[in-house]
């Protein structure tokens, strides 16, 4: 009897034991959670502050506010008129050539019809010639304004960012910016910089 109870008393405990060891593994996967290492981060770098300053100016309050441009836009626009008065004139001439040649051909001679044909030619010729000189001045001067203006916006640019330290000046124009910081809009003080400029260059041509 004693020999059976203790054979019975070891597989109680054999039990007990392994129930134990299960309880505690159990427990130790239910508990630890397993952590995964972070992928390492791209590194990003900051700029600092004040590393790159951009200003901006608003081309259009320029071309309308600036002297010498409101200037140039006149005369540019007397070439224009002058351009279409000249082509008007020029073509009006041919009209009346040529209608009165068509009104008076029957009556006409063989010579007379080629040098009044001749005479038309001769006036086609002058026109196309005519416009092609016009159109040129115009573009010429239309070009030589447009870098006398750019030259002067990058002079002033120059001068003002010796003590601004800005990195980029850039003009606004339509399409170009989508938001704009208008602290750093410096319009004003081109425009004043400029026309200032203007008047000098003006005085020193006296």
């Amino acid at each position: 009897m004693m020999k059976s109870g203790s054979l019975i008393l070891n597989i109680i405990l054999l039990i007990a034991v392994g129930v134990l060891f299960y309880l505690h593994f159990n427990s130790g996967k239910s508990t630890v959670k397993t952590v995964d290492k972070p992928e390492p981060k791209e590194q990003v770098v900051s700029t600092p502050p004040g590393s790159c300053s951009i200003a901006y100016f608003e081309m259009d309050s320029v071309e309308a506010n600036f002297e010498a441009a409101k200037k140039w836009k006149k005369e540019l626009e007397k070439k224009e008129d002058y351009i279409n008065n000249r082509m008007n004139q020029l073509n009006n001439e041919y009209q009346e050539k040529y209608l009165s040649l068509q009104q008076h051909r029957s009556t006409m001679s063989s010579t007379q019809m080629d040098a009044a044909t001749n005479e038309l030619g001769q006036l086609k010729d002058k026109i196309e010639n005519t416009r092609a000189d016009l159109d040129q001045d115009y573009k010429t001067y239309y070009v030589q304004t447009q870098q006398e203006i750019l030259s002067m916006i990058r002079k002033f640019c120059s001068d003002y960012n010796k003590d601004r330290k800005y990195s980029i000046i850039i003009s606004n124009e339509p399409g170009l910016i989508f938001y704009k910081d208008t602290t750093l809009d410096i319009t004003h003080d081109l425009l004043k910089g400029l026309n200032d400029m203007y008047v000098t260059q003006k005085s020193q041509v006296k």
